[in-house]
């Protein structure tokens, strides 16, 4: 993947992430693991691509603006492929977590 160097490029990598951490997450939803794989592979390598980019390049505020919105994206769709993966335990679900009522006698 060769991007332009700059703030553009910096963006263009994190759109990629992004983007690639949607296709993880419909991957997992179809539990199609091989392909989360291969797509998480994919994403090491523009990371390494971006970090050297990081080194050349800074973001103006409004970038940085819509670096934070791409990285909360991506935070939330790890979330939920972990969720899919790693699934609570039978014995600690949704009720375990519910508010008990108690009583004063």
């Amino acid at each position: 993947m060769n991007m332009p160097d700059g703030p553009a490029g910096l963006l263009r990598y994190y759109a990629a992430l992004e983007c690639a951490s949607d296709e993880m997450l419909q991957a997992a939803r179809r539990g199609d693991w091989d392909s989360v794989c291969r797509i998480e592979g994919a994403c090491a390598v523009v990371i390494a691509k971006l970090r050297h980019a990081q080194q050349v390049a800074t973001l103006a505020q409004h970038e940085q603006d819509e670096r934070m919105r791409i990285l909360r994206t991506i935070v939330a769709n790890d979330a939920e492929i972990r969720r899919i993966c790693e699934p609570l335990p039978p014995m600690i679900d949704a009720r375990t977590f519910s508010t008990v009522s108690t009583t004063v006698h």
